[in-house]
């Protein structure tokens, strides 16, 4: 397999980014990305910058944003009406052959930085015409995580000190994708930027919060790819596309280590299967093999409820069907977490 790191989740001057497109994608390039997705609110003005630029696939879509219920939509060619019930957008979405990811499902939070844009009804999950369409959840939000824990009194600790404003995907989040995917709606997971580079005035002058690069370097989003990305930009597109729709991916939080080649496959004889794969049990029993190739503390979770633990790597036997991923922790602090295996009898 081929790994790619990539980030989601951004916006440039044509919405209520700081940066020009070309600065975002500059930032992207000296991050070590090799892919991003532009989703600028409600706007597909960035969409000639879409393509191959210095070495980073550029991919445009867009973010729908009504007070609240924001949706990621990607290979759509034209703008969805966001006063639209959120059911009602998702289905066009998908009507006019785009999917999309539901974004920060489970803010809180409003303070001075920010409101509460929250996914408020849960029961949405997706089109209404779910069957052999992907989706996607929003699982860990950086800019989201962080406002969420700003007030008046940590606003400058947590600045200079951005972990200690993180927590990782919330419970509540984690547990809604696992019941889904259990149930068979088959959803996949990722960690998103949202980076704005917002300016703020800061008594000593103004602050940038967070630069591009500087986020880009946080939550990065690996696809893997049997093939490396094709040369030309449509193809490339459309593989990216593909990678995500089946869950082919994870995330880290760079901030505590990379994992630019996870190992976490199911074994059979000469056979392997890898994470968004299904595999049956027919044939017997299938080894889990995780490795994260640094010191963490890591979890398989099988339906939501941890099956093995191990401190680096873990090695297990599954002789029981379900759905299976892998989380990874780093001085207690969440850092890694996977799509799933399925595994069917």
């Amino acid at each position: 397999m081929h790994y790619y790191p990539g980030a989601l989740h951004m916006h440039t001057t044509y919405s209520d980014g700081s940066g020009t497109i070309d600065h975002v994608i500059r930032s992207a390039r000296d991050a070590g990305l090799r892919w991003i997705i532009v989703t600028d609110h409600d706007t597909l003005e960035g969409r000639p910058y879409q393509g191959w630029r210095d070495d980073v696939l550029v991919i445009v879509g867009y973010e729908i944003t009504p007070d609240r219920n924001h949706f990621l939509t990607l290979n759509v060619d034209q703008i969805v009406d966001r006063k639209l019930p959120p059911q009602d957008f998702v289905d066009a979405v998908y009507d006019h052959g785009g999917f999309g990811i539901i974004a920060h499902p489970d803010e809180r939070v409003q303070n001075s930085f920010k409101d509460i844009y929250r996914w408020d009804d849960w029961s949405v999950d997706g089109p209404r015409e779910r069957s052999g369409r992907s989706v996607g959840i929003e699982l860990w939000n950086f800019m989201s995580d962080w406002g969420e824990h700003l007030t008046q009194r940590n606003k400058e600790f947590i600045y200079f000190f951005p972990r200690q404003g993180l927590n990782g995907p919330t419970p509540e989040t984690l547990a809604w994708w696992d019941r889904l995917n259990v149930a068979g709606r088959r959803t996949f997971g990722v960690g998103g930027v949202d980076a704005h580079a917002f300016k703020q005035r800061a008594p000593w002058g103004e602050i940038e919060v967070f630069g591009y690069k500087w986020i880009f370097e946080t939550l990065t989003n690996y696809l893997l790819l049997p093939e490396p990305l094709a040369l030309d930009p449509d193809t490339a597109r459309h593989q990216v596309f593909g990678a995500l729709a089946a869950g082919r991916s994870y995330f880290v939080n760079r901030m505590d280590g990379d994992c630019p080649s996870l190992t976490f496959a199911a074994t059979s004889d000469d056979s392997t299967w890898h994470i968004g794969d299904s595999v049956s049990l027919q044939n017997g029993p299938l080894t889990l093999i995780a490795d994260v190739d640094l010191d963490a503390e890591v979890q398989i979770i099988r339906n939501g409820r941890v099956f093995a633990k191990g401190l680096r790597e873990v090695r297990q036997t599954i002789t029981r069907s379900g759905v299976y991923r892998l989380e990874g922790y780093r001085k207690g602090r969440p850092w890694l977490y996977t799509n799933p295996i399925y595994v069917v009898e």
